[in-house]
């Protein structure tokens, strides 16, 4: 590729594939006054629902930011890089349970509504 290429969009099943090889991304939520607030996360990719999981603690900011306003985004980078997927849609929030060590966690799921991203094939 020419060193100056432009970014190459990346189609629906490749940035299923990118997704399903990744676990770590950054959540996007919304914090009261607007601003976005992001959290480092680990994540699972269901390529058949469309749906990221993400297990969290339920005093968790981004907890408290998905229950005023279900808007989220889920960036992921690849190793390098050079390629990028985004999914943007709105969080749902599971029932809170309780582990044996008393932790009370839940599971983040965001259903997609829009899907994108690039990479730069460079030589």
């Amino acid at each position: 590729m020419a060193k100056n290429a432009p970014p190459r969009r990346l189609d629906d099943a490749a940035l299923s594939d990118f997704l399903a090889e990744h676990t770590f991304g950054a959540l996007a939520t919304v914090k009261r006054d607007g601003r976005p607030h992001l959290s480092t996360v680990l994540y699972a990719w269901d390529p058949e629902t469309r749906e990221i999981r993400i297990s969290t603690t339920e005093d968790r900011l981004k907890v408290k930011q998905l229950r005023n306003n279900p808007t989220a985004s889920l960036y992921v980078s690849s190793d390098d890089h050079w390629k990028f997927a985004v999914v943007e849609g709105k969080a749902e929030l599971s029932e809170v349970t309780r582990t044996p060590e008393g932790e009370r966690r839940l599971y983040i799921t965001l259903k997609t509504d829009k899907l994108y991203g690039t990479a730069l094939d460079i030589a």
